[in-house]
């Protein structure tokens, strides 16, 4: 037998096979990744470059997905492990964070007593982490006075965040009204 055809032969053999084992080899090392690093685990709600959704299952090829939409979205692992991931599970408190624009019939002393009773409903709940509170008026738009609000609950929980939001915005509503604006 001619010893260099063999060889040629195992090595053009030895290069197909490894070129064609890449992505499996890529996949498990990230699958390996995933594993060590812990950016998430199964059933936690995640951010995945272009879409939400909670990781139904992590496997050594690929990990899935089921988005809001009741769609699966399953990615192979050795592109997960190259991607920004933004978990919400991990998250200690959620934000609140608004523009408010009021009329351009408002006056100067309107203005303040509406961005003063703002801060005051901030403050008066419990749930508000009180050590970054942020009402200011932030611009003459367009077609109204713009208020920013930013402020943080002291929940996790998506559920009872929307419904301190809401006590807060109504809060915030009646404030206005008291101001004598809209």
């Amino acid at each position: 037998y001619p010893v260099a055809s063999l060889l040629a032969g195992l090595g053009i053999g030895g290069l197909a096979v490894a070129l064609a084992a890449q992505k499996t080899v890529e996949n498990l090392f990230g699958a390996f990744s995933i594993g060590v690093d812990q950016p998430f685990r199964e059933g936690d709600f995640v951010k995945v470059e272009d879409f939400v959704g909670t990781v139904e299952a992590i496997g050594l090829r690929s990990t899935r997905f089921r988005t809001l939409d009741r769609t699966v979205v399953t990615l192979p692992n050795g592109r997960l492990a190259d991607m920004r991931l933004e978990s919400f599970t991990e998250r200690d408190r959620l934000r609140l964070a608004t523009i408010i624009g009021l009329v351009y019939g408002t006056t100067a002393r309107q203005l303040r007593e509406v961005l003063a009773g703002f801060e005051s409903v901030l403050r008066a709940h419990p749930k508000i982490w009180p050590d970054a509170v942020i009402v200011r008026f932030r611009e003459l738009a367009s077609s109204s006075l713009d208020i920013e609000v930013m402020a943080w609950f002291q929940t996790s929980d998506w559920g009872e965040f929307q419904r301190i939001r809401e006590e807060i915005l109504i809060g915030f509503m009646e404030v206005v009204e008291s101001a004598g604006s809209s």
